[in-house]
């Protein structure tokens, strides 16, 4: 797998909202559900990868979220499995219940307990997908190699339905346990290699290079200010926020429970909600601490990316963040 299956940053930053947020918020439930949508992604995703990684690894080049230009504009891949034959766009999907695949207005209708919801078509997206995708490759001087679309559902209780008569559309829409063997149906189609081993490498780097992270400033998001976020360390026991440094440790007042590590957990909230910078003294403001020497030595011991020095120190979110 060249770009590996990693939990999304937009999980991150909803996680470390709701650590902050008042339940009382108003935004607190609207974002309590977009975290759960998140989540149940990301689940069907990972679920996705586990068949993937029956692939041989010598013959195909995988991509987990890559995200690359569209003109203004950016489009995002799920999953994009490169060969020397093809490229395949995986659209993973991860509901429950009974979905209807409707022909006439290109809609997904969920049925559950009675109750229905629509969703975009899975299909028209991955099918979009696969129109972008051939334009950045046409652009890149790789419009022989041909592209295929699956949609993937994760769940293996799903119920699939459709009114559609087209059966070389239904053939895209596949549960996971049966993903492998849908593609190798699709690959029989495709016996001839358009690309040899060294051009899938210079193509797979192009992609790469090409891939945008998608930077998303929460507050802005949801409409909230700095001002909305609880500061203070959160204690790991109870999960009560504004734990004192007391004897090298930080202490729960709440539960009495001692930890000499509950600040690095806080620096990171301060990365993923309030800058992407820190200075000692923001450090200081977020986790209530007055020693500015205590606080140098804390964040110091975190190895953390930083420029400057002294009172001029910068510091910089930790790797897993970029």
């Amino acid at each position: 797998m060249v770009k590996k299956f990693i939990k999304h940053s937009s999980i991150y930053k909803l996680e470390a909202l709701l650590r902050r947020l008042r339940m009382d918020h108003p935004k607190y439930e609207e974002i309590k559900e977009d975290f759960r949508k998140k989540l149940a992604g990301y689940t069907g995703e990972r679920a996705i990868s586990y068949y993937l990684d029956f692939l041989p690894d010598k013959d195909v080049y995988i991509f987990h979220h890559l995200r690359l230009p569209s003109g203004k504009h950016y489009f995002q891949i799920d999953y994009l499995v490169l060969s020397r034959r093809l490229a395949f766009i995986l659209e993973c999907k991860n509901f429950y219940g009974t979905l209807f695949l409707e022909d006439s207005f290109q809609q997904l209708i969920r049925t559950t307990n009675e109750k229905e919801e629509g969703f975009q078509n899975p299909l028209s997206q991955a099918k979009w997908h696969q129109q972008q995708l051939h334009v950045f490759l046409q652009n890149h001087g790789y419009s022989q190699l041909p592209i295929e679309y699956l949609v993937a559902f994760s769940n293996p209780s799903t119920i699939l339905k459709s009114n559609s008569r087209n059966q070389s559309i239904l053939k895209r829409v596949v549960h996971g346990y049966n993903l492998l063997e849908r593609m190798k149906s699709f690959e029989k189609a495709h016996q001839n290699e358009v690309i040899d081993i060294k051009g899938v490498r210079k193509l797979s780097n192009l992609l790469m290079k090409n891939h945008k992270p998608e930077e998303m400033n929460i507050l802005k998001k949801y409409g909230l200010s700095k001002t909305d976020i609880l500061t203070g360390v959160q204690c790991l026991n109870c999960h009560k926020l504004g734990m004192i440094r007391f004897n090298r440790r930080w202490l729960c007042e709440k539960c009495g429970c001692f930890d000499r590590l509950a600040h690095v957990e806080a620096v990171k909230d301060y990365f993923l909600l309030m800058n992407s910078t820190m200075t000692n003294q923001q450090f200081r403001e977020f986790v209530h601490l007055s020693s500015i020497d205590m606080a140098s030595k804390l964040l110091i011991r975190m190895n953390l990316p930083h420029s400057g020095t002294n009172k001029g120190r910068v510091y910089y979110p930790p790797t897993e963040f970029n």
